[in-house]
């Protein structure tokens, strides 16, 4: 994106203004919204409007009902057939009858019900999932939205409770900062996943893999990025993401180049004169000879016995040092 392009305001189309609407059509206006977080704003004032519709933008759409959330889909994240399917609920000709066949009135979720294909319950928590999954990628800081299309509705129909817009909004900021938490690069969220053996892995023994890491690391065949991934194995993207930023830090996959900890170079030294000479004044000659005392050789007490007590650490001004010196003890006497 150019210079030009980046600086030129986004025309949102049908977003409505922050005055309620008055009665009759919804008015259609043009607003700008630039910069980080652009979706998120967008959402908000339409949240605050009660509008009911279909909020469009680059990494997904989002699906209001008087101001809230009742669906959420993003090319990231499984959307429900997938989950269902990967569950054991439904076949993919289960999925797909219920797709061709549902009506407009009941949804694809009210098709599966009224056929007893799904619980009610099973549905409503796989969608709830899905909806939270997609929102988090939809709701991006670099998500930007393209239009606002009022009475649009999904063709899922109603399904669970909607979920208030600053709720959603949240979940995704929470998530983002335990993605940071994890491992703070990003590289390794659109990147192939690609293991380590055993012999490469560093740092030690690293904590055992999660059960969902483990599914991660067996999915992984070298060209398959998180997103991928997370389809192919039929669960949560954004748990996926996290389950390789984990794997990351522990050091059990690859990693790009600009994923790894930058390797900051030592400031050089300044170069510092050499000293002049001291002179050293001549010692001064004894006039009697000392007399001689017999040295002893102070006694070398014995080794500590393992798990008996340590010897205690000299006290340190340099706070390097001391760590650097409990460190060793500690060392020590798990020796």
């Amino acid at each position: 994106m150019t210079g030009a392009e980046a600086a030129r305001p986004l025309a949102v189309r049908g977003l409505p203004r922050r005055t309620p609407a008055r009665s009759g059509a919804q008015a259609q206006v043009r607003a700008g919204v630039v910069g980080a977080y652009a979706f998120t704003a967008a959402l908000a004032r339409l949240a605050e409007a009660r509008a009911s519709g279909a909020l469009y933008g680059s990494a997904g759409a989002v699906y209001l009902h008087d101001g809230a959330i009742v669906h959420a889909e993003s090319p990231c994240a499984p959307d429900l057939g997938v989950r269902l399917m990967a569950c054991g609920l439904l076949s993919p000709d289960q999925w797909r009858e219920a797709v061709t066949t549902a009506s407009a009135e009941r949804g694809v979720g009210g098709h599966l019900v009224d056929t007893g294909r799904v619980a009610r319950g099973e549905l409503e928590l796989c969608h709830l999932l899905a909806l939270f999954d997609a929102a988090y990628f939809t709701l991006l800081p670099d998500s930007e939205p393209d239009r606002f299309q009022p009475g649009a509705t999904s063709r899922l129909g109603p399904i669970s409770r909607a979920v208030p817009a600053q709720r959603v909004a949240r979940e995704a900021q929470r998530r983002r900062a335990q993605l940071e938490r994890a491992w703070p690069w990003d590289d390794t969220d659109a990147g192939p996943v690609v293991p380590r053996s055993e012999g490469e892995v560093r740092g030690g023994r690293p904590r055992a893999p999660t059960p969902g890491q483990l599914a991660v690391l067996a999915a992984a065949d070298g060209s398959r990025t998180p997103v991928q991934i997370a389809w192919h194995l039929g669960r949560s993207a954004f748990a996926t993401l996290l389950d390789v930023r984990r794997l990351a830090a522990t050091g059990r996959i690859s990693m790009p180049v600009r994923a790894q900890a930058p390797a900051v170079p030592a400031p050089p030294r300044p170069a510092v004169p050499p000293a002049p000479p001291v002179p050293v004044p001549p010692l001064p000659v004894q006039a009697a000879p000392v007399p001689s005392l017999p040295v002893q050789a102070a006694p070398v007490p014995p080794p500590p016995a393992y798990g008996g007590p340590q010897p205690a650490v000299m006290p340190s001004s340099d706070p390097s040092v001391a760590l650097l010196l409990r460190l060793r003890a500690a060392l020590e006497a798990r020796l």
